[in-house]
């Protein structure tokens, strides 16, 4: 496969920068903490299936793998993470080569440059050391990117073909990789040379290939009533409200941050030199399309809806390279403006890092992570008098709770949701409560966390009795709140009126 070959011209420098960064981030996950998303994401790895409620299954896949490897540990969830950010990296220093052979320019500066771009933004360094979907979208996203690229460079059609797999790969990983078809059909179509693969089956076969690839996905939601596509679809559609410039603030701000002044302000210089120009060649025009359906679709969303901060990352993998081959004498490391810039990149870079580290930081709901260790095992001793898990079960307010809680219970048992009281709790509806838990006690966990409220009037609608019992509280340096956790004895459970 031709891909090897690229991959054996990377120069030995190369290696030695991203092989230092994985190994440093290798250091890292053995000490981060686990988010409530890598916990919810590791409670799936221990339920294998084709498919979830919310997500497609690759996330679930790399933890299985990961913890398989290392075991049901931090370094063993978050390893796929490192793994996943170090082929990123080599892949978008071969597709910037390879985009050259096309650009007519050689200069061997230019992946350096789009890889040092891309490892002086937040986001580079956070989905390195955090196992979510983006991980594997990205790879899988730059790598049908890579691939349709090299159709153009060499046109062997055995790119098609990869390209769909790497497609449905994407797609397995995260469903908005749905978003690159518009711009594979767009490029065709305003392209002369390329035009003629609409009279050819292999566009046609590579799409066959994407189903297939797909297939555990729809096969999945065929045996669950469609509920994935139902909640990402539909549910989505009803969470948009009248027009409103508060949405598209929030996403500027947080794109801002996670790609820092100096890479967005590349990035929408770019944007304006696209609109501007009507001559620019074609690499360039393929790159930056391949995000721009990904990037623009979710900042007109953004008008009337919440966008999340990761969901327009994977759009951006393509405009690194674009950046650097339509203006490389713009980013010039020399240069004044991009020296200081990028010193504060790194600055920001490390103040992310820095927080992780800091006991019960207080940063509000950005702090997801600080007591539930702590908690988690006192929880476990206050079930141990209560007869042990036999007689009673924990279940919390929040999916995010009840993953947190099973990851640091000593013995990982089983946790529970909102789905024990009624209210809908994701992938945990998808596994139910079993009837043996039917005249059991319980304990009830829940935080002052404003995103998951208290429940206590459903729960006492299923038990005969609820009563506090204890709580924790978490504080900076003694002084400044940061969590509350209230723990509360919930006798006989009646189980869910059908």
């Amino acid at each position: 496969m031709d891909i090897k070959n690229h991959i054996k011209k990377i120069p030995p420098a190369f290696w030695y920068l991203v092989g230092g960064l994985t190994l440093l981030r290798l250091t890292l996950i053995f000490f981060l903490p686990i988010t409530p998303q890598e916990a919810y994401y590791w409670y799936y790895a221990q339920k294998p299936a084709l498919s979830y409620f919310d997500h497609p299954p690759m996330t679930a896949w790399s933890i299985w793998l990961g913890s398989n490897l290392f075991g049901s540990n931090t370094f063993g969830i978050k390893f796929m993470a490192v793994f996943w950010s170090f082929l990123t990296n080599i892949l978008l220093f071969i597709t910037v080569q390879r985009a050259q052979k096309l650009y007519n320019n050689m200069d061997e500066s230019l992946p350096w440059k789009a890889v040092l771009l891309y490892n002086l933004t937040v986001f580079s360094h956070m989905y390195s050391v955090l196992m979510v979907p983006d991980n594997p979208l990205i790879f899988f996203w730059l790598l049908t990117v890579f691939f349709i690229l090299e159709l153009f460079v060499g046109g062997k059609i055995r790119y098609w073909l990869f390209g769909g797999i790497a497609l449905g790969a994407a797609l397995l990983s995260k469903y908005t990789a749905v978003a690159l078809l518009p711009a594979f059909f767009l490029i065709l179509l305003i392209t002369p040379k390329e035009r003629h693969w609409f009279k050819s089956p292999y566009p046609y076969l590579a799409l066959i290939l994407t189903a297939i690839v797909f297939y555990p996905v729809v096969l999945w939601n065929m045996q669950h009533e469609w509920a994935s596509f139902a909640f990402q679809f539909s549910h989505r559609a009803e969470e948009a409200r009248p027009f409103t410039i508060n949405y598209l603030l929030q996403l500027t701000g947080s794109q801002m941050g996670l790609l820092t002044p100096l890479v967005f302000g590349i990035f929408f210089y770019l944007a304006y030199r696209m609109l501007r120009f009507n001559k620019i060649c074609f690499p360039v025009q393929y790159l930056y399309l391949s995000g721009f359906f990904l990037i623009a679709g979710f900042v007109f969303i953004s008008l009337k809806s919440l966008v999340k901060i990761n969901w327009l990352l994977p759009g951006y993998m393509g405009w690194f390279a674009a950046s650097i081959l339509i203006f490389p004498e713009k980013i010039d490391f020399k240069k004044s403006i991009i020296k200081y810039t990028g010193a504060f990149s790194i600055f920001l870079i490390f103040i992310i890092y820095l927080m992780q580290f800091i006991p019960n930081l207080p940063i509000g709901e950005g702090n997801t992570w600080s007591g539930w260790k702590n908690a988690s095992q006192k929880i476990y001793h206050l079930q141990q008098e209560q007869g042990g898990r036999k007689n009673c079960f924990i279940f919390a307010n929040s999916y995010k709770s009840a993953s947190l809680l099973k990851f640091y219970l000593p013995d990982q048992q089983d946790t529970y949701a909102q789905n024990i009281y009624g209210q809908p709790a994701l992938q945990f509806d998808i596994w139910g409560a079993p009837d043996s838990l039917k005249g059991k006690d319980a304990l009830y966990i829940f935080t002052d966390r404003k995103e998951y409220k208290n429940d206590l009037q459903y729960v006492k609608k299923v038990f005969k009795k609820v009563t506090p019992l204890q709580t924790f509280h978490y504080k900076f340096m003694n002084k400044t709140a940061v969590r509350t956790i209230y723990c509360y004895l919930a006798k006989e459970y009646a189980g869910i009126q059908k």
